[in-house]
């Protein structure tokens, strides 16, 4: 379900007649991590196939700003379409420097190197294919929401450092839709009607309720939570070399409502669990 954008020919190519345009989605991409993980598939992570361009190295965004100050912008200032490529190529990668295992790919948008990589397509590669056409066509009406966004007014907010928030909050359902809220505000604001509530089932299939309960007047909600595997060192395995995923660990979210007393805990086998307030 990976989503392409590009033209019938590459000088058409948005991106390729608007570099700016693909400033403005890298960086709407990297301060709304929601884009990343509630459509992703149950692999994410730095080692994942499409993983996130502040994922694994700690420098990618100081050197992602330098990339950003030299693409002009709209009606200011021209690049050739090459450079677009040479800008971004080393920055939208993989851990191993692999430029198609990129949560944004641009290996087909216009490298110098061979004719196969000249099209003028950008491709979303952290979309899973959900399990309804509508869910998909939702998707798809988001990304042209935001494209059409961009086109009007470029992105220019700067980059958000997120460091280790970026698993430490972001795995968790409640800051995921709180992020896409503030998507659909942001396109609301931008005059395009938007409601939160069509991806509810995008959300509820990603983060599906485990259960409830009551006690004590405390209301608690448990749900599944993302968590990134990571890719184990290599093993030797039948006709060839195999490298395994650590699927060993899940992530829950307990989410509490009427905890109005210090007496008041959350406990899991008599250990008490650290709730932070929302």
């Amino acid at each position: 379900n990976h989503l392409v954008l590009g033209a019938k020919t590459p000088g058409d190519s948005p991106f390729l007649r608007r570099p700016d345009l693909l400033r403005s989605l890298v960086g709407f991409w990297n301060n709304h991590p929601s884009l990343s993980y509630l459509f992703s598939s149950l692999f994410i992570g730095p080692t994942s196939q499409s993983p996130r361009v502040d994922e694994g190295r700690d420098d990618s965004l100081y050197e992602l700003e330098i990339a950003f100050a030299q693409v002009p912008e709209p009606g200011r200032g021209w690049i050739p379409m090459w450079m677009v490529d040479r800008l971004f190529r080393n920055l939208l990668i993989d851990l191993t420097g692999n430029t198609h295992r990129a949560e944004i790919c641009i290996d087909k948008l216009y490298s110098p190197d061979h004719a196969n990589g000249r099209l003028g397509l950008v491709e979303l590669r952290g979309f899973e294919m959900p399990p309804h056409s509508r869910m998909s066509l939702t998707q798809q009406l988001l990304v042209r929401a935001l494209v059409a966004v961009f086109w009007e007014t470029p992105y220019r907010d700067p980059l958000i450092h997120w460091r280790t928030l970026i698993h430490d909050r972001f795995m968790l359902p409640y800051y995921l839709w709180q992020d896409l809220k503030s998507i659909v505000n942001y396109l609301r604001d931008a005059g395009i009607p938007f409601e939160t509530e069509w991806f509810g089932t995008h959300f509820e299939f990603r983060c599906p309720l485990i259960g409830t309960f009551s006690a004590g007047g405390v209301d608690v909600e448990v749900r599944q939570a993302l968590e990134p595997w990571y890719v184990l060192g290599e093993e030797p395995g039948s006709g060839g070399t195999t490298r395994y995923v650590d699927s060993s660990v899940e992530r829950l979210q307990v989410h509490v409502k009427g905890m109005y007393s210090s007496n008041l805990c959350v406990t899991v086998n008599g250990i008490r669990i650290p709730l932070q307030a929302t």
